[in-house]
């Protein structure tokens, strides 16, 4: 997926509708639970609009730069990823690790509709980052 598609997809990722949220992390126990707080660090930044938190702890290196080369800013681009969205609520539903890589199927809420995205993680040292959305 281009970066920059990834940045637009966010919005809709993060997309939910009035409910309280959940800390869908606890559902789960050891790196899926470090995975799925990736996730709930997701949600949590976008309510509270911190993009900068987003571009320095959540996306891998591979993702930034890949937005870098395409010229756009991440605090910029999350930030408008962030505006689009109506409000922020995501369910992780499972999580898969493969070696160095994750999976993490999240529900959310679009409109009227429930609706599932696969964010990929890789692991980065001891951490998960976001390398894809969607």
């Amino acid at each position: 997926m281009r970066p920059l598609a990834a940045l637009c997809l966010m919005a809709f990722v993060v997309a939910g509708c009035g409910a309280a949220p959940r800390d869908s992390a606890k559902d789960f126990k050891g790196d899926e639970r470090n995975v799925a707080d990736v996730v709930e660090r997701l949600e949590k930044a976008a309510r509270d609009d911190d993009p900068a938190l987003v571009c320095k702890s959540l996306l891998s290196t591979k993702l930034l730069a890949a937005l870098q080369a395409q010229g756009t800013n991440c605090n910029t681009g999350v930030k408008e990823a962030f505006k689009d969205a109506d409000s922020f609520d995501l369910t992780v539903d499972d999580v898969s690790i493969a070696g160095a890589t994750a999976r993490a199927k999240v529900k959310y809420r679009s409109l009227s509709d429930d609706k599932t995205a696969t964010l990929t993680l890789d692991r980065a040292g001891e951490a998960w980052k976001i390398s894809s959305l969607g």
